[in-house]
């Protein structure tokens, strides 16, 4: 009977040792990931705020985990800096929790990598920090992208020959820059900003639409270095003077800048703002307007739609599509649009490049 008794508690004791290390039996059984390849492309630049990290596993093992969320951290409130560096935290997960789970948290256990299209302008991925979480399933990865400070330490050159378009009433000109990108205007009244900074991808701009009152104007320049988009000093226009009887209603100038005090009309036609005083047509000098149609004003090309408004943004005719600047409605042409598309020289976008 004692014997039996005896057994019984031996066995109840091996079944008790048994279930509690079930667990540890489990977690024994599971699989290291092992080492973890990423490469990271990103449209930081230089001189631009803000910006989207993308990453992408490239190891044999890339199907065991996933990456569950990419965060630039600080990212600028202005305008990126060649002395700053992107702080991006990537976190990761396992597909099956049961089977793998992320071994070690060194910088051995990675690869990291920079995609060819940002090695230009980046000079490495620096391996920050990474911890475990969820019985590590979860891996959080901190890394900083690095600018290649040789490329973005020469400065940009700024404009020259900046003046008032005696054939264009209300334009500015400058010289070109031939490293420039484009070119970002400002104008002035009275020596107070007027505008927002503007953008250019031609060495001129109409101001007729700001220029709304009599009053002394200048306007500023500087250029944006194409590549890495570092900005130059800004150069100043002279003065142009404006006198009451040189502006429409629609506020634009009716006289070259040597006749301010002119009242002879642009023989081309002229701008008129709608009725809602956000939309802009061109009046021909019978008084007709075109519709539905392009239009070459002052050096620039213009679409207006079936209503005869000036067309802004992308627009898509007879399958091609053409980009007009939102703020004046200039085609862009031989350039990238804002959004990086490139528009070849009749201004239709080209796939691919």
């Amino acid at each position: 009977m004692m014997r039996f008794k005896k057994a019984t508690a031996l066995f109840l004791a091996a079944a008790l040792l048994s279930t509690a290390m079930a667990p540890f039996a489990m977690a024994a059984s599971r699989k290291k990931v092992g080492k973890i390849y990423l490469t990271v492309d990103t449209d930081i630049r230089v001189g631009n705020s803000g910006g989207v990290v993308d990453v992408t596993a490239t190891g044999d093992n890339a199907d065991l985990y996933y990456i569950d969320a990419v965060e630039v951290t600080n990212e600028e409130v202005d305008n990126w800096r060649s002395s700053s560096a992107p702080e991006v935290e990537i976190i990761l997960g396992v597909n099956d929790e049961e089977e793998y789970y992320f071994s070690n948290t060194s910088s051995s256990s990675f690869k990291l990598t920079l995609d060819s299209s940002i090695k230009s302008r980046f000079d490495k991925l620096e391996f920050v920090s990474a911890k475990r979480d969820d019985d590590n399933a979860t891996l959080i990865l901190k890394i900083r992208l690095i600018f290649d400070k040789d490329k973005y330490n020469d400065s940009a050159i700024a404009p020259s020959g900046l003046e008032w378009s005696s054939s264009l009433p209300g334009t500015g000109t400058w010289g070109d820059v031939p490293s420039a990108k484009y070119f970002q205007i400002q104008l002035f009244k009275g020596g107070e900003a007027l505008s927002d900074i503007l953008s250019s991808y031609n060495t001129s701009y109409d101001f007729t639409s700001l220029i709304t009152e009599a009053g002394s104007y200048t306007f500023k320049v500087r250029s944006v270095k194409s590549g890495n988009n570092v900005k130059s000093n800004w150069a100043t226009s002279g003065r142009l003077t404006v006198k009451a009887e040189n502006i429409t209603a629609g506020g634009l100038i009716l006289s070259s800048n040597e006749g301010a005090s002119s009242d002879s009309p642009n023989e081309d036609g002229s701008w008129q703002k709608a009725a809602d005083n956000v939309r802009w047509w061109w009046r021909n000098p019978d008084g007709s307007y075109p519709v539905s149609s392009w239009k070459a004003i002052g050096g620039q090309w213009y679409y207006f739609d079936a209503e005869g408004y000036m067309a802004t943004g992308w627009i898509e005719l007879n399958g091609l599509h053409y980009y007009l600047d939102p703020a004046t409605g200039a085609m862009y042409a031989n350039t990238r649009t804002p959004d990086n598309y490139w528009v070849n020289e009749s201004g239709a976008w080209v796939p691919g490049m």
